[in-house]
């Protein structure tokens, strides 16, 4: 679940695979975005509202994240993002809406320029996966909550399990 920045919306994640945003003065969904082959872990909004990124672990094994245009619910972009296998445990996007981070049981955080074209789905030219701006690897710690501070200084938290040897 993740509150839009008006406080008048918030989205939600389900198991049928699908994500909605609802309005919280009606009471009802308003929007409905589809796409996942899985159950969707998590939703983030970008700070400017204009943007949804929802992440799961499609039927073929592979942890994914779909970008979606807020308002009208078409997906702008689709990400392969983590290891086949893996989960994502949480999304986050910078003050400026233009990098999206991704975190998840595969130990790493990976970090996404959501604002450069992408031929999957917008028929731009290009390398797809060329998003992907950069993967930094925790030491054996899953990646459950991502954040950005205020300067925009990005921040990840895991449970490190001690191993002694």
């Amino acid at each position: 679940m993740n509150w839009h920045p008006n406080s008048a919306y918030v989205v939600t994640g389900s198991s049928d695979k699908t994500c909605r945003l609802f309005d919280i003065q009606r009471g009802s969904a308003v929007r409905l975005y589809t796409g996942h082959n899985g159950p969707v872990t998590c939703v983030e909004i970008s700070p400017d509202g204009r943007l949804l990124a929802t992440a799961s672990e499609d039927s073929t094994g592979h942890s994914t994240v779909h970008v979606y245009d807020l308002n009208s619910a078409k997906p702008l972009k689709f990400f392969k993002a983590h290891t086949p296998g893996s989960s994502i445990y949480s999304l986050a996007f910078s003050k400026c809406s233009s990098v999206l981070l991704s975190g998840g049981s595969d130990c790493t955080v990976r970090v996404w320029d959501v604002k450069r074209n992408n031929p999957a789905i917008a028929g731009a030219t290009g390398q797809q996966g060329s998003d992907l701006l950069a993967s930094y690897h925790t030491k054996h710690t899953p990646v459950y909550k991502l954040a950005f501070t205020a300067a925009n200084v990005a921040c990840a938290a895991g449970a490190y399990t001690f191993h002694d040897t």
